[in-house]
C-alpha cells in the first residue's frame, strides 16, 4: 500500500498520510557490501567518540537517530525519519482512527472555539456543544498554550481522562469531565446547494472510496444536477484510494504517471471502469492547501476535462513516498517517484493551476488557524463564495448540455 501526502494537524492528531510500507532488499554485490561496511565503520567510530568525549552524557539511541535523520535530510523535506510512536501513529490514521474526544476547534482570544463535534464522541455525549470556547484544560489556561500544546492534551499524547471549562454564550461557565476513546474519523462529507451535489475530501484513508461512492448513490437518488469536489486543504493520504476516486468518474483515461529511476516504481496507470456519474457536471476546488493525492485527483480530473478547477493554486507536492519499517526503531519515509499529470506535466514544486482562479481575499472566505478548514459560523459551508461560483458554474453547464441533448434529439427525430 503507497500513500501520498503532507503532514497536517487534523483534530486531536497529527495525521501523518504519506507513503507506502514495503522492506527494501539490500542489493548484492562486493563493492555494495564494502561500501555499507566502511560507511558503518565511520558512523560508529563518530558516535563512539562523542559518547565518550562530549561533555554531556547523550544516549546511543538519540546519536543513531541523529545520524538517520542527518542523511535524509540531505535528500528532500518529504524523506524523515518516524520514530515508533509516531509509526504507530501513522498506521492508525491511514485506517481514519485517532483517540481523543471527538472535536474540531479553532483559536481565538478566549481561547479555542469548538467549531464541531463528531457524532456519539465523548464530547457530543458529555454535552459540549459548537461555539462553547475551551479556557481550561485540566486547570491550565488554554490561552497560554501552543496549538500544538492544546492538540496533545486532546488527543492521544496525554492522559486518558481530562478536564475540560468552557464559556457558553460568553456568559455561562461550565466544566465537563471527559474519557478519550478512540474515534472513527470520516473523510468524506455529502452536502448540498441548491440542486448541486457537494462532495467534501479531507484526506484519503481506508474509507474514502466507500465515502465518495456511497454519497454518489445518495446524489443521484435526489437528482443532483451537478457535482462538486471540495479538494481545499485535503494534504493527500493513501495512494490507492486517490486513484480508486479518479476511476469513479472517468472512463478509460490516463490518471497519473510515476517517474522514477527504479524501474519498479515507474508506472503509468490508467482508469478501468465507467464514469459512475454518466457525464454529469463536475467542478474540483482547490487552493494552496491541496497537496499530493489531493492533487492527484484535481489533475486526473481537470487534464481530462472531465472537471472545472476552481480556485487556487496548489500546493505543489508531486512526489511519492514509501515507507520502510526498521523493526523495533520505527520507520523511515523515503521519496521514491514522482508523479506526473496527464498532460505531461510535473507537479512536485509547481502545483497546479485552476481553470477559474478565484483568490481567497477576492471572495472574503473565512480564515481559521485549522491545518484543515472548518467553516466560519458566519458563513454557512454551501453558501460560501466559492460554492456558490462553482454552483452557477455548474448549472450553466448543466442547461447547455440539455440544449445540446435537446436538439440531438430533434435532429434525430427530423432524420427518422
Amino acid at each position: 500500500m503507497e500513500y501520498l501526502g503532507r503532514t497536517a494537524i487534523v483534530l486531536c492528531l497529527s495525521l501523518v498520510l504519506m507513503s507506502s510500507c514495503k522492506k527494501r532488499n539490500i542489493p548484492h554485490g562486493g563493492d555494495i557490501i564494502a561500501d555499507l561496511l566502511e560507511t558503518n565503520d565511520v558512523i560508529t567510530e563518530i558516535i563512539n567518540e562523542i559518547k565518550n568525549g562530549y561533555a554531556s552524557d547523550i544516549s546511543r539511541e538519540k546519536l543513531e537517530t541523529g545520524a538517520i535523520n542527518g542523511m535524509l535530510q540531505v535528500l528532500d523535506e518529504h524523506s524523515v525519519y518516524i520514530t515508533q510512536g509516531e509509526y504507530d501513529a501513522f498506521n492508525k490514521s491511514t485506517r481514519g482512527l485517532f483517540l481523543g474526544i471527538g472535536i474540531e476547534i479553532k483559536q481565538n482570544q478566549d481561547g479555542v472555539e469548538i467549531t464541531s463535534l463528531i457524532e456519539d464522541s465523548p464530547a457530543a455525549v458529555a454535552g459540549l456543544k459548537t461555539a462553547d470556547v475551551i479556557t481550561h484544560i485540566n486547570d491550565e489556561d488554554v490561552s497560554q498554550m501552543s496549538m500544538k500544546r492544546i492538540l496533545s492534551k486532546l488527543g492521544s499524547d496525554s492522559s486518558l481522562e481530562i478536564t475540560v471549562h468552557v464559556l457558553r454564550n460568553k456568559t455561562d461557565s461550565l466544566k465537563f469531565k471527559l474519557k478519550k476513546s478512540v474515534i472513527q474519523l470520516q473523510s468524506v462529507k455529502l452536502d448540498f446547494a441548491d440542486d448541486i451535489a457537494i462532495i467534501k475530501i479531507t484526506h484519503f484513508n481506508e474509507g474514502t472510496l466507500d465515502g465518495v461512492s456511497s454519497a454518489v448513490r445518495k446524489l443521484l437518488k435526489k437528482d443532483a444536477r451537478g457535482v462538486i469536489i471540495d479538494l481545499r486543504n485535503n494534504p493527500g493520504g493513501i495512494m490507492e484510494q486517490a486513484i480508486s476516486t479518479c476511476n469513479l468518474f472517468l472512463t478509460n483515461k490516463k490518471i497519473i504517471e510515476f517517474k522514477s529511476r527504479n524501474a519498479d516504481e515507474s508506472k503509468i496507470i490508467f482508469s478501468d471502469g465507467d464514469d459512475v456519474l454518466n457525464g454529469l457536471p463536475m467542478a474540483v476546488l482547490i487552493d494552496s492547501n491541496t497537496a499530493s493525492g489531493g492533487e492527484l485527483v484535481a489533475s486526473a480530473l481537470g487534464d481530462n476535462k472531465r472537471a472545472i478547477l476552481i480556485g487556487q493554486k496548489t500546493y505543489g507536492k508531486g512526489s511519492l513516498q514509501s515507507i520502510i519499517p526498521i523493526p523495533g526503531r520505527g520507520a523511515i519515509k523515503l521519496t521514491v517517484a514522482y508523479f506526473i499529470s496527464p498532460n505531461g506535466n510535473t507537479i512536485d514544486k509547481t502545483g497546479i493551476t485552476p481553470d477559474i482562479d478565484i483568490s481567497r481575499d477576492a471572495l472574503k472566505l473565512p480564515v481559521i488557524a485549522q491545518a484543515n478548514e472548518q467553516q466560519s459560523e458566519t458563513v454557512e459551508y454551501s453558501k460560501q463564495p466559492i460554492i456558490q461560483r462553482a454552483v452557477d458554474i455548474l448549472h450553466g453547464v448543466s442547461v447547455l448540455s440539455d440544449a445540446s441533448d435537446k436538439e440531438a434529439t430533434a435532429q434525430q427525430t427530423a432524420q427518422g
